[in-house]
């Protein structure tokens, strides 16, 4: 009984400490039209827009809203269709990283790029392929919809070819004020660490 007893406050403990530091999900939001950002809009803040007074909260409430979780992990959130973020500020400066988000095509990786399918009936289908074994080839063609896939038919497949555009589509920031993306970028380039001093007040 002892035993059971012990096993029963041991596991409670295992909980409670689960529920602390559990990552509450954010889900995105419909935002009206902002602006459509250019790199060169935030030189004048770039750089001393993110020293030491960023929103931590607010820029992990803004990597949902700017639907950056739909395709991307980071900081145990999201999704792993896109390349995962964590990290991603020990590779990009702030401007580097800015101009990626806005900018999505200048650089595609290897392993995230799209396909061309053009088929036998003529019609022309792109996207990145989640599944190539097998009969049929498992794509997603909006990554915005990731769980929408659809399937082709090897044999309908008359040409296949890289794709020059990026997955991810342009226009991510266009909802958010010149303070919201500074947030955000905050948010990333900390690794989504509270304490970082970006967010120091």
């Amino acid at each position: 009984m002892r035993v059971c007893h012990l096993y029963f406050i041991l596991s409670q403990a295992v909980l409670a400490a689960a529920g602390e530091n559990r990552v509450e999900p954010i889900s995105p939001e419909e935002r009206p039209f902002v602006r459509a950002w250019n790199v060169a809009d935030f030189d004048d803040v770039i750089s001393v827009g993110l020293e030491g007074h960023r929103d931590y909260e607010k820029g992990r409430r803004l990597f949902a809203v700017a639907s950056c979780l739909k395709c991307h992990q980071f900081h145990r959130e999201g999704s792993a269709i896109g390349p995962d973020l964590s990290g991603v500020g020990d590779k990009f400066s702030p401007r580097d990283l800015l101009e990626s988000i806005l900018n999505p095509g200048k650089e595609i990786p290897e392993t995230h790029g799209q396909t061309i399918f053009e088929m036998k009936d003529g019609s022309v289908l792109t996207g990145r392929i989640v599944n190539d074994a097998g009969v049929t080839i498992r794509v997603i063609t909006d990554m915005m919809h990731p769980d929408e896939v659809t399937s082709l038919a090897r044999g309908q497949i008359v040409i296949r070819k890289e794709s020059p555009l990026s997955p991810m589509p342009t226009g991510l920031l266009n909802t958010l004020g010149k303070d919201d993306v500074l947030d955000l970028l905050a948010y990333l380039l900390s690794d989504g660490n509270r304490k970082d001093p970006l967010f120091a007040r």
